[in-house]
């Protein structure tokens, strides 16, 4: 007999309309055990979801389920299957792709990458982790993986009560991966990088920018990472200069560069002391794609002053009529609040900037429109007026 969560009055509604989250404060639970599965039901007693629950998180209920159903292996082959023909023939190109996303499809709290046959997966909540012994078995039948490797590493686990696990699920994970994407060979570090060891959500957006650089144009790439930006701008014919503080990330990138026959200058130096000391500019195209910095509403003044100071500064070394990227992975900070910074860096400089385009999370991490949380990634095209 599983436990009951139940929701306060009025509260349903969103549960009805898709939103997989009940937030502190709007339930009550007499005897769940956290991270245990139990079943939603409303003021009145009515079934609404199965899920699991944990007092300690902000978000004290996932819905898993909006049918009265087990979470058993079945259950989690089923989704991980729907999951997958998903997205076949939905990213081309490259060998490597986001398989699960969390809410978007309908498994809480678990990530799931793709490197070449080889998957990355991360644990996000306590009911995942619960849930293990049902979900691992079910991936290793339904992806046909040649390695699985976990990272959960994130600081949200330490808000479920959960320390950070790294390590292999399923065969021999290697500690780098290499991938293709649009003909490019690029080196993974699925072992020690970011995040599951690379940026795949940022793909269609690196592709739009490749084909809107002109050869002889000078490109800085801030939080270049392992080099995408950088090396599509090289392949353009550009001048690239890419700046990152983590050292080995720079050195992947050096190899990409190498072993795609690409020049480029990567300069270890945290981006934001490096813009306000930048003697290289000035410069067609300036990359901003820090970190999310906010995860939670409390922190996102933070992420809004680090997004003017690096604008502010990026400003002064920027061409006329040159370009900003400018990026924000956090929901946290919306692209209507982004663009507001970015314009309130600008007037600060008494500089007129042009919104152009803007670009999102690309299609293998999907957003529903009943989850804004969902649409986190969002990156504004601006250019400099004269």
């Amino acid at each position: 007999m599983i436990g009951v969560v139940q929701l306060k009055r009025g509260k349903e509604r969103k549960i009805h309309n898709f939103y997989p989250w009940v937030q502190r404060g709007e339930c009550r639970a007499d005897g769940v055990e956290d991270g245990a599965v139990a079943r939603l039901v409303d003021a009145d007693g009515k079934f609404l979801a199965v899920g699991t629950y944990n007092a300690k998180s902000r978000f004290q209920f996932r819905v898993y389920s909006l049918e009265d159903e087990p979470l058993d292996r079945g259950f989690f082959a089923k989704r991980f299957l729907t999951a997958i023909e998903l997205r076949q023939g939905l990213v081309k190109g490259t060998n490597a792709e986001r398989v699960v996303f969390s809410e978007a499809d309908g498994l809480p709290g678990l990530i799931v990458d793709r490197y070449a046959g080889h998957l990355v997966v991360q644990v996000r909540s306590l009911g995942a982790e619960r849930l293990r012994e049902e979900w691992l078995p079910a991936l290793i039948e339904t992806s046909g993986a040649v390695s699985i490797r976990e990272k959960s590493e994130m600081a949200g686990r330490e808000e479920e009560g959960l320390e950070a696990v790294t390590g292999p699920l399923f065969g021999e994970p290697p500690a780098t991966v290499e991938i293709e994407e649009d003909d490019f060979r690029l080196t993974v570090p699925i072992e020690t990088g970011l995040k599951t060891g690379y940026y795949l959500d940022q793909r269609e957006t690196r592709r739009r920018f490749e084909k809107r650089v002109e050869p002889g144009q000078k490109i800085l790439d801030c939080f270049c990472y392992t080099g995408s930006f950088t090396l599509r701008a090289a392949r353009a014919g550009a001048v690239a200069y890419g700046v990152d503080v983590h050292r080995p990330a720079l050195e992947t990138a050096r190899e990409n560069a190498k072993a795609n026959g690409l020049e480029s200058v990567f300069v270890e130096s945290n981006a934001f002391e490096y813009l306000e000391s930048d003697a290289l500019g000035p410069y067609d195209w300036i990359i901003l794609d820090p970190p999310a910095i906010a995860k939670t509403f409390e922190k996102r003044d933070s992420l809004k002053w680090a997004v003017w100071k690096l604008v502010h500064n990026a400003l002064p070394i920027l061409k006329p009529g040159g370009r900003l990227i400018v990026c924000s992975c956090s929901y946290q900070l919306g692209l209507q609040e982004l663009v507001e910074t970015c314009r309130l860096a600008a007037s600060d400089r008494h500089t007129r900037l042009f919104l152009e385009d803007v670009t999102f999370q690309d299609r293998d991490h999907p957003a529903p429109i009943h989850f804004p949380e969902g649409l986190y990634l969002k990156c504004a095209w601006l250019r400099k007026g004269p």
